[in-house]
């Protein structure tokens, strides 16, 4: 059963684009470690909904709740056992019918007398077509074509001819410099013609289906399917122009990027959901027990939910800066029509027309840590993670986990599926999320206040020298070390950048970190 779940584990966390996927083998492990079966578990910000499926597999009850209703929308689809693969074999086939037509119009490429299939174009920010990779006569290797000055005035007099009469949302981004989201910029402005277009039509025909949950396992990869079928898709240019990258996060357009033929991706997003959900159903039905889940749609400050009622409380904390989950939400969000909670997200955004900035979001992981503290039981677990040291964020989260009366148990790295871009691009920053296991102590409420002879920088540096004089090297390794000694403190702390401070006293080598000599 063990090698099956592990195997499981690989196609289920690849059925959608959503961010901040973690490793559904460690968070089975931490369902096992830390609650019984039937127990009642809550994520209060569920995101994907991993955490949600490893409970329901290990038959424990668990209450799925995140304020982002796409969030809610892939939690219902990863958790769905109602599905019948034969009808969706048929909706595919209505749908490659009902589609042929535009599909040709917009992906059909005549070169020398023959008839290929575009799979994907590299694009000028423009729009200018630079080139396409087709598919071959063989079906099975493609090539790449450099448009002709005269194919690259005839495409774009076709895309400026092409009026889209199917339905597509026009909802404003909201303006946000840190996700490259300009003023007036709509989500429609993330497709080029060609693409819109194919979407439109898309999504008319998944819509004519009736209600079922079918239709909404093809509704959940066409979400998917959006930003991979956009602009957003840069090259990797040191392995080729046309070599892709992935979108992460914000809405950047660069110099060049790659437009993917939105059919074609489509079926491979359909066919990866079908693997990821026929292994969840076989594991599913496999198991004579498992649990059951509810998925709501509740501010995380304000759940309705009974106190002490809750076993275990296990979540993702929300990525302060580094993700606005809800505005980059849009591009799934306004296409599902879905209306979205902006006030009540608990984020810190660039946008100056939301006033969402580091107050807000103090104020909010305080009221979310402090509805935790109430719902869960006395000596209940509550084990959350979090990847940023650069200052506020944390400072809040370790702040009113000691406030409301959390006893820290212990701390160490889950690596995750996908990295921010801050993790992947900076080498002094930790990879991966850590993970911190604190428990519901109602007697464990004393703070103690900073001494008069120390400053808090002065602290957080001492502790430093002490990690790394005691042996420890590499940047995960020192900053977990480092975070189980100052828990221990049980001291509040203000904003200050931790990775900053680690700076000052010791030098990062390119692979680890040494102590400066006026600190030896």
């Amino acid at each position: 059963m063990r090698k099956q779940s592990e195997k499981f584990q690989n196609k289920k966390y690849m059925m959608h684009k959503y961010w901040g996927k973690k490793p559904g083998k460690e968070l089975r492990e931490i369902v096992l470690k830390y609650s019984n079966e039937q127990d009642l578990l809550l994520d209060p910000f569920a995101g994907y909904g991993g955490f949600s499926s490893e409970a329901v597999l290990a038959n424990r009850n668990i209450i799925s709740n995140d304020l982002n209703p796409m969030s809610n929308f892939i939690n219902a689809r990863l958790l769905s056992t109602d599905v019948d693969f034969d009808i969706i074999d048929s909706f595919m086939h209505t749908i490659k019918a009902e589609t042929q037509t535009i599909r040709d119009y917009w992906y059909s490429f005549d070169k020398d007398g023959t008839q290929y299939e575009i799979l994907t174009t590299l694009r000028r920010k423009n729009g200018e077509v630079v080139k396409h990779k087709i598919l071959g006569e063989e079906k099975r290797k493609s090539k790449e074509i450099v448009l002709s000055p005269t194919e690259v005035s005839e495409f774009r007099e076709k895309e400026n001819d092409f009026v889209i009469k199917d339905w597509f949302p026009m909802n404003e981004l909201i303006p946000n410099s840190r996700i490259s989201a300009k003023k007036n910029m709509t989500v429609s402005d993330l497709f080029d013609t060609r693409s819109l277009s194919s979407h439109a039509r898309l999504f008319k025909v998944i819509n004519s289906f009736p209600d079922c949950e079918e239709k909404n396992l093809l509704l959940f990869a066409f979400t998917s399917n959006l930003a991979n079928a956009s602009r957003l898709v840069p090259p990797i240019k040191s392995r080729g122009d046309m070599a892709q990258g992935a979108w992460m996060t914000g809405f950047y357009i660069g110099e060049t990027y790659l437009e993917n033929n939105v059919f074609h991706y489509f079926e491979n997003r359909v066919a990866k959901i079908v693997a990821g959900k026929k292994e969840y159903l076989n594991q599913y039905y496999d198991l004579f027990q498992k649990g059951n889940y509810i998925i709501s749609n509740q501010d995380a400050k304000n759940l309705s939910i009974a106190d002490k009622h809750v076993d275990l409380v296990f979540t993702d904390f929300p990525y302060g800066d580094a993700v606005p989950y809800f505005e980059q939400s849009i591009i799934w969000n306004s296409w599902l029509k879905f209306n979205v909670d902006y006030e009540n997200e608990i984020v810190i955004s660039d946008s100056k027309i939301r006033n969402k900035g580091s107050i807000d979001f103090n104020n909010g992981i305080s009221k979310s840590i402090s509805e935790i503290h109430r719902v869960l039981k006395d000596d209940g677990f509550f084990i959350f993670t979090y990847h940023s040291l650069s200052g506020f964020e944390w400072a809040s989260i370790t702040n009113a986990l000691l406030q409301t009366g959390f006893e820290i148990i212990d701390c160490k790295l889950l690596e995750q599926k996908t990295f921010t871009p801050r993790q992947l691009n900076r080498k002094k920053t930790i990879k991966g999320d850590l993970l911190i296991v604190s428990k519901k102590n109602t007697a464990y409420k004393q703070v103690r206040e900073f001494p008069d002879t120390i400053s808090e920088e002065e602290f957080v540096k001492k502790l430093f020298v002490e990690t790394i004089n005691n042996g420890f090297y590499e940047t995960n390794e020192i900053i977990v070390e480092f975070l189980k000694r100052f828990f221990k403190e049980r001291v509040v702390i203000r904003n200050l950048n931790i990775i900053s401070l680690l700076q000052d006293i010791a030098i990062f080598d390119g692979k680890g970190w040494i102590i400066k000599n006026e600190n030896i």
